[in-house]
């Protein structure tokens, strides 16, 4: 699963900003030592460490989901239909309207024959340069479309989105895989404004199947409205820089996640026992249900992806040991129920080599924003979380392995 990289975009704008940094995508940025699934479609795994915390009643408890390689699944028999919803607007000139024609010509290329494709732009207003169509062999008309697309006139992301999702409304039915694919520089700033009104416009659609993906490139980015749109319609936010490659691996990424479809709808929750409590969850926007038991909604399940859910648990001398995940998701219309149970033990230092490591990301991650939060607000932040984030990382991890280091970079040159 690629997830939006708060990573990139904070390095290249040297600025704090945090609502780009998003503490889960830290996280799972690197492939992670969990269980693979190589005969089913998603592994389910509970891991624990009691060596991470002073406190001796609190322990750090791991959730891992890991799904198939492609080439231990079979591609969707759902009809595909995707319209690409591209940002025109005078911001994109130059080399960055270069790279997004090479990614969209890269993915066109990789389309299937059958599938259905509409081609949208936008900038004061919205046009549709490509109807609706289903995929052939002769894809050049196409190309030559793209090619032809020029930067001018300001940023209406709402005109181009209902007409992208008109298009997609025009052949959508119950079971078909029907995606929008929003591309964009810069905030909305003509036609509907109001980012509340476009997300209820968004929804709509979202409620009758139709999902939307969001592609943030560069840094001058409306973040909270590219990601709630993603979060309302289960499709993934992606947020990178002008890097040619790093736009055509997310077109890929969006192609792939259409034809390898695991699960819908994923949700997890996480039930401890009486007398546990739930301290800390790093990242994501976790329901609390109960002290001891939350939910979170996930993206849509994709091939060959893990991630893991960290959480800091504070545990009373008389409770049970029982730890419990449920993973709820559909499949094509039906619902799967999967359920893994671990029996902790207190005595235990760690059950995963890799955990101590992910913590330390979270860890820094964490630090990282709330100092933005700070810096945002004009609260003149102070650098000791920063500092205590970088002590943890030295003294919990090799601050020289390339996923910490990656984090750790980032807090050493603030």
């Amino acid at each position: 699963m690629v997830q939006s990289n708060g990573m990139n975009s904070y390095n290249e704008s040297g600025r704090l900003n945090d609502r780009m940094i998003i503490v889960e995508d830290f996280v799972n940025y690197h492939k992670h030592k969990i269980s693979i699934p190589e005969k089913k479609a998603l592994a389910v795994s509970i891991d624990y460490s009691n060596e991470l915390t002073d406190d001796k009643s609190r322990f750090i408890m791991q959730v891992g989901l890991a799904t198939a390689k492609k080439g231990n699944l079979e591609k969707t028999s759902a009809d595909v239909s995707i319209s690409l919803v591209i940002d025109q607007s005078g911001s994109m000139s130059g080399g960055k309207m270069n790279s997004v024609k090479d990614a969209l010509k890269a993915f066109v290329k990789q389309l299937e024959d059958g599938m259905y494709l509409s081609l949208i732009t936008f900038s004061d207003n919205a046009g549709v340069a490509v109807n609706t169509l289903k995929i052939t062999a002769d894809r050049d008309r196409i190309y030559r479309v793209i090619e032809g697309i020029q930067p001018n006139g300001s940023t209406n992301i709402n005109a181009g989105m209902m007409l992208g999702y008109e298009e997609l409304l025009k052949i959508h039915h119950k079971g078909m895989n029907s995606r929008l694919i929003l591309l964009t520089d810069g905030m909305t700033n003509q036609g509907e404004t109001n980012l509340e009104k476009i997300l209820a416009n968004s929804k709509g659609y979202n409620n009758k199947g139709i999902e939307i993906s969001t592609i943030g490139v560069g840094d001058q980015l409306d973040f909270d409205l590219l990601r709630s749109l993603a979060e309302n319609g289960r499709g993934s936010n992606h947020f990178i820089g002008d890097n040619e490659i790093d736009i055509q691996k997310v077109f890929i990424t969006e192609l792939e996640s259409l034809l390898y479809q695991i699960g819908k709808h994923p949700e997890v929750t996480i039930a401890l026992p009486q007398g546990y409590k739930i301290v800390k969850v790093y990242g994501y926007q976790p329901r609390y249900i109960l002290d001891n038991k939350i939910s979170i909604g996930l993206e849509n399940l994709n091939a060959d992806t893990t991630q893991v859910i960290l959480i800091e648990v504070e545990r009373s001398r008389m409770s049970g040991n029982e730890l419990v995940v449920q993973m709820l998701y559909d499949i094509d219309g039906k619902a799967i129920d999967m359920t893994e149970k671990v029996r902790y033990k207190p005595g235990m230092g760690s059950t995963n080599d890799e955990l101590s490591k992910n913590y330390c990301i979270a860890v820094m991650a964490d630090a990282l924003k709330q100092y933005s939060t700070d810096y945002i607000r004009g609260h003149n932040p102070s650098k000791t979380v920063l500092q205590e984030a970088l002590a943890f990382a030295d003294k919990h991890s090799d601050t020289n392995d390339i996923d910490v280091k990656r984090t750790y970079d980032i807090l050493k040159k603030i």
